[in-house]
């Protein structure tokens, strides 16, 4: 059996660049068997060669050099074996970080799919909500509704309490369901939809109970809102309903003009 290799030979045969192997060399991960005085010619033995192609085979699973060059130094299989655990741990961790994130991205492609779908022709419709979760702000009585509760609620969303709190990208408001009935837009709260309720106590964090909302679209913010769909539907309903708009952007620019989903629920 050949006991030495040159360093492109070692290169050739686990298709390295031989820059790869100095490289190897000059941080200590695999010092050459031998090394020629006179002409600084590398070798490596044949053993070298697979503990080479273990270092390219670690390094696929993320691992820096100097952990690798440790964690082989050790010679000891029960070590390396946590060695890979805890590797298979953080990976895992970060898969579960991208889930997450997947399943956000879906909620965002929907959120825009949504409003395209009913197409903002003035008809109303029916939607099935599962139970949602907002944290809320509410309103003082006179207040301008743009800008005022909106601003306590974002101060709110990015306290130190909710650090950690999964929210989604829409915003809304809790309607006087009375008003919306007479044509007016009155706001009880101003609020923001999030993943899941968090495991702390806030007044301001409320369920909205699941069911079939009774739908129509408009610029609430910038138009007028024509109550006729939703007073001929609710015109026999004995108690004031959940009222609620879910804002949907068509625009980066100017919020005011952002078409407004408004959801009354349908009393069993």
């Amino acid at each position: 059996m050949k006991e030495r290799y040159t360093i492109g030979e070692v290169a050739a045969l686990l298709n390295m660049s031989p820059q790869t192997i100095r490289f190897y060399d000059k941080s200590g991960i695999v010092v050459p068997h031998y090394t020629d005085q006179k002409t600084g010619y590398r070798y490596y033995s044949y053993d070298q060669i697979h503990y080479i192609s273990r270092v390219k085979y670690l390094q696929r699973f993320g691992f820096r050099l100097e952990d690798i060059r440790e964690a082989l130094a050790s010679n000891d299989i029960g070590q390396f074996k946590q060695f890979l655990i805890r590797r298979r741990q953080s990976i895992q961790k970060e898969l579960d970080h991208l889930q997450e994130l997947l399943k956000e991205l879906d909620w965002y492609v929907e959120y825009y799919d949504h409003i395209d779908y009913y197409n903002y022709n003035n008809l109303p419709y029916k939607v099935k909500e599962p139970e949602r979760y907002l944290l809320a702000e509410p309103l003082a009585p006179g207040e301008d509704i743009y800008g005022t509760a909106g601003k306590r609620l974002t101060k709110l969303q990015h306290s130190e309490a909710f650090s950690h709190t999964r929210f989604l990208r829409q915003n809304g408001y809790l309607l006087d369901f009375p008003s919306l009935l007479a044509g007016k837009i009155v706001p009880t709260h101003y609020f923001v939809y999030l993943r899941e309720l968090p495991e702390i106590r806030c007044p301001n964090l409320m369920r909205i109970p699941a069911g079939t909302y009774f739908c129509t679209q408009s610029r609430i913010l910038s138009e007028p809102f024509d109550s006729t769909f939703v007073r001929q539907y609710f015109r026999d309903a004995a108690a004031p309903c959940l009222a609620l708009a879910n804002e949907y952007e068509d625009n980066f620019t100017s919020f005011k003009d952002c078409i407004y989903e408004v959801q009354v629920l349908e009393m069993a």
